[in-house]
């Protein structure tokens, strides 16, 4: 997948901070500080955008879509910018006036909106993707003012993405290529690289979805061969349970690729699993760490976790807000099809299904739907069997509402008996 990778030393670690771990001129000095005591040689430092930023970048977006007032809250998010700059730097004239043209940039792009009444995809992920580019700028402008060398890398100049129903998909061959180039341009063995912005297909700017910073990381960290990733934010790494439910929730010390995945696909704040892939398949460590506590080891995510040395529950995990859709019918029993007609309805109505639950005669078949979604799942089933419910073969289609899911997850579970 990643033949014309750039060959890198195993020493190259890359490291990815998330929005509040950059909130301000502060928290932008201690991540610079962290990176420089790092010991590695080579190393890869992905950044969001700074606390906040892009849902402001968005608000300001659908304001001018609006025609609303969106230049208050530009001029607020452009201050905070130069006021970090300021804070930064002993001399910020060049970083003010570069942050002076990006924010015309932002301003030009809004008015375009305010004129036309409507975003438009282009225009919404160039908007909102800035933050990203501001705050690498900061980081990167700060670590040469102390004395080290480091390149900015424009994720946009070297990464190239396509949108398809799953998310993004890389195109490593192209972006390997591409960073081969942007290289030998820039040989510095470290580098501030912009998370979350890409280039589409068709050349312009994009970007990689919520949690696409995090994204950014580990196709980063695979790009530049890093021989792990450290994903900062301000938690102690993956925690046993929610502490706001659980206050004796600990940090768990490691969990496999799968416990993960389970843990994030039942609502738990872990790491998206999109951003395991590149990791999953190259064996790459995850490494969760907290920003203002960086003596604390956090968790590791790697292929074997644990080693099935801990206990047979990693975590628990409660997802709220669902409801259950089922449909029921003494006529179903035995006809080939049911199940396949109940999620091609749903897929049809772009509802995603948490859980399933089916009789083995297919009497019933529930689907736990997200609470919002379940109108009109209902509807999308009555919809699919209508001719059944004329007939009488279909009972009906049931919604029960304010119901959550309690899920335990753990790889020590399988096999041993008592769990449940």
């Amino acid at each position: 997948m990643l033949s014309s990778q750039v060959p890198q030393s195993p020493s190259c670690r890359a490291h990815k901070f998330g929005g509040s771990s950059l909130a301000d001129a502060g928290r932008i000095r201690h991540v610079a500080s962290l990176m420089l005591g790092a010991e590695e040689s080579r190393q890869v430092v992905v950044v969001s955008a700074m606390q906040g930023t892009t849902n402001a970048l968005i608000a300001m977006t659908n304001a001018a879509a609006a025609g609303e007032d969106w230049q208050s809250a530009w001029s607020s998010l452009r201050t905070q910018h130069a006021d970090a700059a300021s804070a930064l730097l002993d001399a910020p004239i060049a970083l003010h006036a570069w942050i002076d043209a990006r924010f015309g940039d932002i301003a030009d792009l809004l008015r375009a909106v305010s004129l036309l009444r409507q975003p438009g995809r282009a225009a919404l992920d160039r908007i909102q993707g800035m933050g990203e580019v501001l705050s690498a700028m900061l980081l990167q402008a700060h670590l040469r003012a102390r004395g080290a060398d480091y390149a900015l890398l424009d994720a946009r100049d070297v990464l190239l993405v396509r949108h398809a129903e799953l998310g993004a998909v890389v195109d490593w061959d192209e972006s390997a290529r591409r960073l081969a180039a942007w290289r030998a341009a820039n040989p510095q063995a470290r580098v501030v690289a912009t998370g979350f912005v890409a280039s589409g297909e068709d050349g312009l700017p994009t970007v990689l979805g919520r949690n696409g910073s995090d994204f950014s990381g580990a196709i980063f960290a695979a790009l530049f061969d890093a021989a792990e990733l450290h994903i900062w934010s301000d938690v102690d790494g993956v925690l046993s349970a929610d502490p706001r439910l659980v206050p004796e929730a600990v940090s768990l010390g490691s969990m496999s690729y799968r416990e993960a995945c389970e843990l994030a696909y039942f609502g738990a704040k872990v790491i998206h699993p999109q951003t395991m892939t590149p990791a999953i398949a190259r064996g790459l460590p995850i490494l969760m760490r907290n920003t203002f506590k960086p003596e604390f080891p956090g968790t590791r995510i790697d292929a074997d976790g644990d080693g099935g040395h801990g206990g047979p529950v990693k975590g628990l995990t409660l997802d709220p807000g669902l409801a259950l859709v089922s449909l029921e019918g003494a006529g179903l029993i035995g006809v080939p099809g049911t199940a396949e007609r109940v999620f091609a309805a749903l897929h049809a109505a772009r509802i995603s299904v948490v859980m399933i639950s089916q009789g083995s005669s297919e009497h019933s078949i529930c689907s736990v739907v997200r609470e919002r979604d379940a109108e009109a799942a209902r509807r999308a089933l009555l919809d699919a069997f209508s001719r059944e419910l004329d007939g009488g073969q279909v009972q009906g289609v049931q919604v029960v509402p304010g119901i959550s899911v309690l899920a335990a997850v753990g790889d020590g579970m399988a096999g041993k008996p008592g769990v449940a």
